[in-house]
């Protein structure tokens, strides 16, 4: 950027001009004296004083330049109001249907003829049977196509199919879509269209050269007309300050020191379309005189010049873009241009000031470049009021550039490629929160369509909390961010690092398509949501198991550590007594304890008897009864029968004669011969031994004592041996 003093000597270049001879324009310009073609010089026979318009007028008069019609416009003052500027298309009006329909059809990206198929299908009459047209419902008609045709991708084997016959892949899609994919159905539509378009054409053709003979029928009266004085259009001429008598050609100006070197003039001076205003002005790297014009303006014509000429003597300071109202009128009804010439003043993506018509003064004119290199304030100073307005201004500016700059193809892929990552995102289940990830998304590209100027919204930071739940650990997400734009950056990512302004069209592409697909799928979600908490729940009480089991394992070996090796476990019963007693003594206790527990009066005698280690021991065995638990071999736990009173008596001898009683009574027998069949018992003794029976033999034990003997072996060991001395029964 240029410095103040290097602007300031720019601006006032005239006073540097005056001297050489050259005639000084209100922007501080060199404009030559006006020379007419073939040498002879102009006299200003005008001796009154006019008004700006009067001036701009009668310049425009002498270089044969038509103002326009006097009903098309009203010129005041350098002002030229736009015809039919407060006519709003989004509402059913008369308006021209040919030029609704290519705005339509360049605002959407589609093809002209749908645009216009559009508007006729949703037109309506008024009163006296006048057919309005409704721009708005067009658009949402074109939306729902659109819709339509994103279900049919170009890769499916009907479209190819199609295309292969030589058919347009858009037109095939659309055709396919309308006939729900029967081939038979979308062949006849694409025929039909291709006949229509053939005789639109046909008509155009015989149109186009009607209207070319009227043309060339006007042209002719125009030159029978005109003056042999009329002179060309120099591109330095100032309209409003009137031509100096001069018999000699200036001589050319010499730039004073430490003025800029003029730049080329296509570097700095470009002509716009819609789509071209995001590069051009938006993400231009010097401010921006965005000159909105029409070729039917006159003051129009002699202001662009002049500020051609500004921008080529900056030196690349800043650059004029040039835009033409009826032909660009998305980005003028944006700009909301009620009037030509409308000059906006734009630095850095924002619209900062701006003002219609001629510059009134010099002054005027020096005081807003000046305040649009930030060099002084303006001058008034720009009101709170004006400020929002150019805040809205400049919103909408970004939105209709963007949207323009995006094409319909771009477009297309990219929602197609977000659909295609948010199923996989839903298939996948690597994110538990389907619906909220995809929410997540679409808030960050929301913020940064409201905030286009605030670089906060461009970066995501991917250690956020909030953000790394449910976005960060997705590869597929973070695939989604960077289709948008978004490039890695330290620990996170953003968007349109170098860049003053960003082009949201992508970002509301996205926004958009995630909504779409948000209500498409909300069911599958919620579905995905639920198998993804199943598995997070199955896995945190399979984890809660394992730590149970691992608590319980650490605890059991806790208890293992802390056992005492010393102790015994005694199971005590009282013979005759069902009540076991459980008691806790140390191996060095002698076995006698166990009868002071049980409270036994030490005058009675009592035995001690424990099956399982073949112990018999009576209280009369003092030094037997002095002995340890250890030493009787009863760790570390045993279960004994305390026998108190009768029977205590018996000695370890009764044990012996008692197995051999029993030995001694076993034997064979027959029924018949211990009576329990009679030889003459009616039918069984016949039977038996008459009858040449079977005779059965069963062993009987005649022992009295049998049942006496198994109370004693209750524990399920019959025990006949003892360790003291006792001599084993065989068997």
């Amino acid at each position: 950027m240029k410095s103040s003093s290097s602007l300031s000597i720019l601006l006032l270049l005239a006073a540097a001009n005056v001297a050489a001879g050259i005639s000084r324009s209100p922007f501080g310009l060199a404009v030559p004296s006006f020379i007419p073609r073939g040498g002879e010089s102009v006299t200003n026979e005008k001796t009154k004083e006019e008004t700006l318009d009067e001036k701009v007028q009668s310049a425009m008069k002498k270089l044969g330049i038509s103002a326009g019609d006097e009903d098309e416009m009203a010129c005041k003052d350098g002002v030229c109001t736009i015809p039919n500027a407060n006519v709003n298309t989004e509402s059913a009006s008369a308006v021209d249907p040919n030029q609704l329909a290519r705005e339509v059809a360049e605002e959407m990206n589609v093809d002209p003829s749908l645009a216009m198929a559009a508007i006729g299908a949703t037109s309506t009459f008024g009163t006296n049977n006048q057919r309005l047209y409704n721009g708005k419902a067009a658009r949402e008609m074109i939306q729902q196509e659109l819709d339509l045709i994103a279900n049919i991708p170009e890769e499916s084997e009907e479209a190819q199919q199609l295309i292969s016959e030589g058919f347009d892949p858009f037109m095939s899609r659309r055709a396919l879509a309308f006939a729900e994919k029967n081939m038979d159905d979308a062949r006849a539509i694409l025929l039909a269209d291709k006949f229509d378009q053939e005789e639109e054409e046909a008509e155009e053709q015989k149109s186009k050269e009607a209207e070319d003979d009227e043309a060339a029928i006007r042209a002719q009266l125009r030159d029978e007309k005109k003056n042999n004085d009329v002179v060309e259009v120099k591109a330095n001429f100032d309209p409003t300050t009137l031509p100096l008598n001069s018999t000699a050609a200036p001589a050319k100006p010499q730039a004073p020191e430490g003025m800029p070197k003029p730049a080329a003039k296509e570097s700095v001076v470009f002509e716009a379309t819609t789509a071209q205003l995001q590069e051009l002005v938006l993400e231009s790297p010097v401010p921006v005189l965005l000159d909105v014009y029409a070729d039917w303006c006159g003051p129009c014509k002699a202001l662009t010049p002049a500020l051609s000429e500004m921008a080529v003597k900056s030196g690349g300071a800043f650059r004029l873009v040039k835009l033409n109202s009826d032909n660009e009128k998305p980005a003028s009804a944006a700009l909301e241009v009620k009037a030509l010439p409308t000059v906006f003043g734009i630095r850095d993506g924002k619209i900062i000031h701006m003002f219609e018509g001629m510059p009134k003064s010099e002054e005027m004119m020096k005081n807003f470049m000046m305040g649009l290199f930030n060099a002084a304030p303006f001058q008034p100073a720009v009101t709170d009021k004006q400020t929002l307005k150019y805040e809205e201004l400049t919103a909408k500016l970004i939105k209709t550039a963007s949207s323009a700059s995006f094409p319909f193809s771009a477009r297309e892929r990219l929602t197609e490629r977000i659909n295609t990552r948010l199923n996989e995102l839903v298939e996948s289940d690597s994110i538990s929160d389907v619906e909220g990830a995809a929410r997540l998304m679409r808030t960050l590209f929301n913020n940064i369509v409201l905030h286009p100027l605030d670089k906060k919204y461009r970066s995501v930071n991917l250690e956020n909390k909030a953000v790394a739940s449910k976005i960060g650990s997705s590869t597929i997400c973070l695939s989604i961010l960077k289709s948008v734009g978004f490039g890695k950056s330290g620990s996170g990512l953003i968007i349109g690092k170098d860049k003053k302004i960003v082009n949201l069209a992508p970002l509301m592409i996205a926004r958009d398509a995630i909504d779409h697909w948000i209500q498409k799928n909300e069911r599958e979600m919620v579905a995905a949501a639920r198998r993804q908490k199943d598995l997070i729940d199955r896995e945190k009480v399979q984890a809660e198991l394992a730590a149970a089991a691992e608590q319980q394992e650490a605890e059991e070996e806790e208890e293992e550590e802390e056992v005492d090796s010393t102790i015994c476990k005694l199971k005590v019963r009282l013979d005759g007594k069902k009540k076991v007693h459980e008691m806790d003594l140390s191996e060095d206790d002698p076995i006698s304890k166990v009868a002071d527990l049980l409270e036994i009066d030490q005058s009675q005698e009592f035995q001690i008897t424990c099956v399982a280690k073949r112990l018999v021991l009576k209280s009369t065995d003092k030094a037997a009864m002095q002995k340890s638990l250890k030493e009787h071999k009863l760790m570390p736990a045993a279960a004994v029968v305390v026998k108190v009173g009768e029977g205590s008596t018996t000695d370890v001898s009764s044990l012996k004669e008692r197995a051999t009683k029993k030995a001694l009574k076993k034997g064979s027998h027959s029924m018949h011969s211990i009576g329990i069949y009679a030889k003459d018992d009616n039918n069984k003794a016949e039977l038996i031994d008459g009858g040449g029976g079977v005779w059965y033999e069963h062993d009987i034990s005649d022992d009295e004592d049998e049942a006496a003997e198994s109370a004693e072996d209750e524990t399920g060991e019959n025990a006949e041996k003892v360790d003291d001395g006792i001599e084993e029964k065989d068997e």
